[in-house]
């Protein structure tokens, strides 16, 4: 590094108020120079290595924002193949939980059923003891033989289910 003709006048002043003349002064003021020169060299070197130091800080920075956004971006990608996968489990949830209500119904449905045969037999056999040899007892006799008379008991608006109460017409006539 050069040093300014005002850097070296001023050394030189310094050596000369020390005491250096001739041979001596040329010595001080190129020691003088020397270290002054390492001195700005390493300066130079601690602001380079300062400037590469915040250089390598602003590159990773960038390399974590980029690794960060491409997390981003494959984890988008994993929720768009795992959302349709989610759907469909849902629907098919939906769909079993409806295969498992209609089972229920229909097992509720037959007890209803088998109840009512149940019922209705009792009720014939009842019908066919209460019932005298001349025909005169509290239930007609089947004129047809071997066919059990079915009570159907009275439809209430307020109480019954005109659908269920019709399924319940509809097979104790087929019965």
């Amino acid at each position: 590094m050069k040093m300014s003709a005002k850097e070296l006048k001023a050394i030189a002043d310094i050596g000369i108020t020390l005491g250096y003349s001739g041979d001596e002064l040329k010595q001080f003021v190129n020691d003088e120079r020397m270290r002054m020169d390492k001195e700005k060299e390493l300066e130079t070197q601690r602001k380079k290595a300062k400037v590469e130091k915040e250089i390598e800080r602003k590159e990773a920075e960038k390399q974590r924002e980029m690794e960060e956004n491409e997390r981003r971006r494959k984890f988008e990608l994993e929720k768009f193949k795992v959302e349709p996968e989610t759907k469909q489990k849902e629907i098919e949830a939906k769909q079993k939980e409806a295969e498992r209500s209609a089972q229920r119904e229909k097992e509720k449905e037959e007890f209803e059923f088998k109840k009512l045969q149940l019922e209705l037999n009792t009720r014939a056999t009842e019908s066919q003891s209460n019932t005298s040899v001349d025909g005169s007892g509290a239930h007609a006799v089947s004129p047809v033989p071997n066919i059990k008379l079915m009570y159907l008991p009275p439809f209430h608006e307020e109480n019954d289910d005109l659908d269920a109460y019709l399924n319940r017409f509809i097979r104790t006539c087929r019965m």
